[in-house]
């Protein structure tokens, strides 16, 4: 009776999980910026925000994995990111009490 298959949600979940990593990836975003300018200008920032700031990239990383696994490809703005994160994430730490 159900011999049609219907379609397949890989894409689909593949597609949502992209989505949420675009969110997440510019509230990242946003923070590190909120974070370099506090710092540049000598203020300190929470110890909170440099958390939530590592957390979020751990986050955005296992999405790129998650996506990837479903057979999508990690998106483009991926590319150059990871040194630059890695010098922002020492930069935090530093700056974190």
């Amino acid at each position: 009776m159900h011999d049609q298959a219907g379609p397949d949600p890989a894409p689909d979940e593949a597609t949502n999980a992209a989505a949420g990593r675009a969110g997440l990836l510019a509230q990242l975003r946003q923070l590190e910026e909120f974070a370099a300018r506090t710092v540049s200008e000598g203020g300190s920032l929470p110890p909170q925000a440099s958390e939530m700031i590592l957390h979020l990239r751990e986050i955005v990383d296992a999405l790129d994995g998650l996506t990837a696994s479903m057979g999508g490809e990690p998106p483009a703005t991926a590319d150059a990111a990871p040194a630059r994160e890695r010098g922002q994430e020492d930069e935090l730490r530093r700056a974190a009490p």
